[in-house]
């Protein structure tokens, strides 16, 4: 798992290469932060995480849980909709988790996760 997480500073460090787009490296370090601060790879909590990174803290996570991968089935949107509900205001950007919840509530065939 700690090799795992080395991944976001590894995207950063490749991403900062590209002067002409910082956002995308800091997007890259940050986007495991958590609101509460018990992210990694900083610690950072809350407004201090880039918005950017905060987005994608739930797209990933939304992509996550609605992928098939080969160590977990698909998981029902009903599920995915209650576990952002769940981690908001801890793992994700209350407001950004709302827009998630309401994106979510108008996919009504299930046509987000591809």
């Amino acid at each position: 798992y700690a090799e795992i997480k080395t991944h976001t500073v590894t995207g950063y460090e490749i991403l900062n290469v590209i002067t002409e787009m910082p956002e995308a490296a800091r997007s890259a370090r940050w986007h495991h932060e958590h609101y509460d601060g018990k992210g990694y790879p900083d610690g950072l909590s809350g407004t201090d995480i880039p918005e950017n990174a905060r987005i994608i803290c739930v797209a990933d996570s939304y992509d996550a849980m609605t992928s098939r991968r080969p160590y977990q089935a698909l998981r029902p949107q009903a599920e995915v909709r209650a576990e952002i509900i769940r981690c908001k205001g801890t793992q994700f950007d209350p407001v950004i988790a709302d827009a998630m919840v309401r994106i979510i509530d108008e996919d009504k065939n299930y046509e987000l996760h591809g």
